[in-house]
Formats: C-alpha cells, sequence, structure tokens
C-alpha cells in the first residue's frame, strides 16, 4: 500500500511565526488555495481515503480534500503534533528570549511538554495501523511538520532527534510505499517534501 503523509495547508499560527504544538489555528487563505491544489493531486494518485488529526489547520485541509475526493475524512486523534505545554502557541521571538539564543531545540525542555518518547510511540502506532487497514490502498494522512517527520526518519532507518534532519512543508506530499504480509514492518520513502502541485501559487 501507499501513505501520503500531508502537512496541513499554512496556518495562522504559521504565518505569525509560531511554535504551534497543540494550539489550534484555522487555515490562512493562501492555506486554502494550497490545499485545493494539493487535493487535485490526490485525486491523481487514487487516494481512496483520509484520515486526519483532529486540529483545525489540518482538520480543514482535510475537509477540502475529501470534498475533492468524494470521502469523509475519518479523525486519528494520534497523528496530531507534539504537545509543548506551557510554549505551545508562542512566538519563536518568544522562545528565544526565553530559552537564551545559545540553546538549541534539541537541548530545550518545554514545561508541560508531551515527552518525546510517547511522542513516538502514539504516532508510530497510528500509522502503522493506517497500513494494516488499507493493504493494497492509497491512504492520505493530514498531519503535522513533527509527526511526518518522524515517521519519514524511522523508514529511513534515522534516528528520531530535534531538531529534524529536513523541512516539512506545508500541503507538501510525502510518500512512503509499504509492503504488506512481511514479517517485519518494510517500507521504502518514495517522496520527502514534494511541492511541485504549488508551483503554481504566488
Amino acid at each position: 500500500m501507499r501513505l501520503v503523509l500531508v502537512r496541513h495547508g499554512e496556518s495562522v499560527g504559521n504565518f505569525e511565526n509560531r511554535l504551534q504544538g497543540q494550539a489550534d489555528y484555522d487555515l490562512t487563505e493562501r492555506g486554502r488555495e494550497q490545499a485545493e491544489l494539493t487535493a487535485g493531486r490526490l485525486a491523481d494518485l487514487g487516494v481512496s481515503a483520509v484520515y486526519t488529526s483532529h486540529l483545525l489547520r489540518a482538520h480543514r485541509t482535510a475537509l477540502l480534500f475529501g470534498r475533492r475526493l468524494g470521502v469523509e475524512p475519518e479523525l486519528l486523534h494520534d497523528v496530531s503534533e507534539y504537545h509543548f505545554g506551557e510554549l505551545s502557541g508562542q512566538t519563536y521571538a518568544q522562545i528565544r528570549e526565553r530559552f537564551g539564543a545559545v540553546t538549541s531545540p534539541a537541548e530545550r525542555v518545554y514545561p508541560g511538554e508531551e515527552g518525546r518518547e510517547a511522542f513516538f510511540q502514539r504516532v508510530t502506532r497510528a500509522l502503522w495501523g493506517v497500513v494494516d487497514a488499507h493493504p493494497g490502498e492509497t491512504v492520505a494522512v493530514v498531519s503535522h511538520g513533527g509527526p511526518i517527520a518522524l515517521f519519514c526518519q524511522l523508514v529511513l532507518g534515522l534516528p528520531y532527534k530535534r531538531p529534524m534532519p529536513f523541512s516539512i512543508n506545508n500541503c507538501s506530499l510525502n510518500i512512503i510505499e509499504a509492503r504488506e504480509n512481511s514479517l517485519e514492518r518494510q517500507a521504502v520513502l518514495l517522496h520527502l517534501n514534494d511541492t511541485c502541485h504549488l508551483a503554481g501559487l504566488k
């Protein structure tokens, strides 16, 4: 089967340069345009089902996909973004002021945060569950930069770490081919951060 991981369209939080985490923000007008263009790409790929994070920016994106594809997106809470605790929704300027410029994201401890191991377990469990439920299909999951980068690192055999080693842009496609009927999990990353369908946007 093919698993198409899609980051949501541009959100108000993205536009305002915020560490969103599980703080909720709607799409911007540009985000809606990105989602409309991406929906056409998913139709061309033959996507038969859509799952989505419950966070507004992802859910709105998924609804636009579903309208084009003729499917009802299914909520999958465990592909939501990392919970950054007290710092969710803060601007990056505010976060740098709190931690200081010398502190890298890998060294930061966010008060009340979810915990990286818990995050890893919930995201991987949820996405392998989608793979198991849709043999032979092409399925889209609308999620966020953190969960998508985490799962791509796993497929590439890289350790999960922050900061992430590559970008996951808004409405990018990250396509994974998962082998079925195998005694162990086997998958290949076919596309990473593919945004060619957004080339027409200014």
